[in-house]
């Protein structure tokens, strides 16, 4: 499409139909923040091990009612993460039976790298098994891997549905979910209507961990500005004594930026105001990204009742 200068959006809502009925409510959406550094933060650990220090988790119920529901952040120093880290992910997961939902390969590829350390750690793990098991149920195995398998709970990639059945030529050509949401959110007068209003973290709107009557819908001219531009800075309450304290950045706007403000906490001599302000920053940020993919959901569940009760009146 992209190679044929296509100019109008593709939506193919008969396969993406297809592929919705095929999901359990309700409804997960996943996003985790790594790092690999040449340092490692922790004692014992490997230069450029891999490290998984945050995750989000929204939820979405067969009525459409929408919640963050969940999230983790590591923020002690010393402390290797990842095991505590599928610990959280598992609770909060197998509370019910419903379907999974990762936005390209790198959720499944951590869980994987998180498998092999768990097998190979010499340190007396009591519920090693347990987590191991828990990790091949929701993930399948990497091509690297001696051990085959794909989960019963293999967990859905939003990003191979945008390439199968979404097409906006606003991105570019890209499938990033950076470029893909303020695409939808366009284009999209549901998103539009619903996100405009400050319903986010509002007591009868849809709960959040991290904010508070939040909207996310604001236009100039015709077109939404980015939600990720429009997260909340850090340090907006600082003196200006303070300020020469603090890291010369005050927002938190993309992935880089997120294992940036993880390695400052776990390196770095910062106040604990700067700590503080940094760990919420993560936070929204992180929740922020399965929010983009609740999104995306929504859009394409009503673009997909839109467009087969077209076809019906057609027909």
């Amino acid at each position: 499409m992209v190679q044929n200068n296509q100019k109008e959006p593709f939506f193919d809502a008969f396969g993406m139909k297809q592929e919705m009925d095929k999901w359990t409510y309700p409804l997960h959406f996943i996003d985790f923040e790594t790092t690999a550094v040449a340092i490692p933060f922790n004692k014992g650990r490997k230069p450029y091990e891999g490290v998984a220090f945050q995750f989000s988790h929204h939820i979405i119920y067969e009525d459409g009612k929408v919640e963050h529901i969940g999230q983790y952040l590591n923020t002690e120093r010393g402390v290797f993460p990842n095991y505590d880290f599928v610990r959280n992910l598992k609770k909060q997961l197998e509370i019910d039976a419903g379907t999974i939902f990762r936005y390209a390969p790198h959720e499944n590829s951590y869980l994987n790298l998180i498998y092999r350390q768990l097998l190979d750690d010499p340190a007396a793990i009591d519920d090693r098994g347990a987590l191991c098991d828990f990790i091949k149920s929701i993930t399948k195995s990497v091509g690297s891997s001696v051990d085959k398998w794909v989960g019963k709970r293999c967990m859905v990639d939003m990003w191979d549905l945008v390439k199968r059945y979404y097409y906006d030529p606003s991105t570019n050509g890209s499938n990033s979910i950076k470029f893909v949401l303020p695409a939808i959110l366009n284009s999209s007068k549901y998103l539009q209507e619903k996100y405009s209003k400050p319903i986010y973290g509002s007591a009868n709107g849809i709960k959040s961990l991290n904010f508070k009557d939040w909207s996310w819908i604001e236009l100039k001219g015709n077109q939404t500005i980015d939600p990720y531009k429009r997260l909340p800075k850090m340090f907006q309450d600082a003196s200006e004594k303070n300020m020469n304290l603090l890291t010369e950045d005050d927002e938190l706007a993309n992935g880089g930026a997120a294992l940036t403000a993880y390695g400052k906490m776990q390196f770095s001599e910062i106040s604990d105001y700067e700590k503080e302000e940094l760990q919420n920053a993560l936070l929204k940020y992180c929740e922020l990204d399965t929010l983009a993919m609740v999104m995306i959901f929504e859009a394409w569940r009503e673009m997909v009742k839109e467009q087969l009760e077209n076809e019906k009146i057609a027909s």
